[in-house]
């Protein structure tokens, strides 16, 4: 069963070691999006395919994940 997946994170190098991690070890979950902000993950949520999961940094600059 493949996965699709969206990456929230305001640091870079925490989404590229997810995005690492993913590939190696759960090699069934694309990543369909990547965010960095309250407001790119708004767009990227809307403009996506219906992801199955998302990963969230709960604190982030100008909001949260909640």
């Amino acid at each position: 069963m493949n996965l699709k997946a969206v990456v929230v994170d305001d640091e870079i190098n925490s989404r590229t070691i997810l995005r690492n991690y993913l590939s190696k070890y759960c090699p069934t979950v694309k990543v369909i999006g990547e965010a960095g902000s309250v407001a790119e993950t708004i767009e990227i949520l809307k403009s996506v395919e219906h992801p199955d999961i998302v990963f969230l940094d709960v604190e982030m600059p100008y909001g949260n994940a909640f």
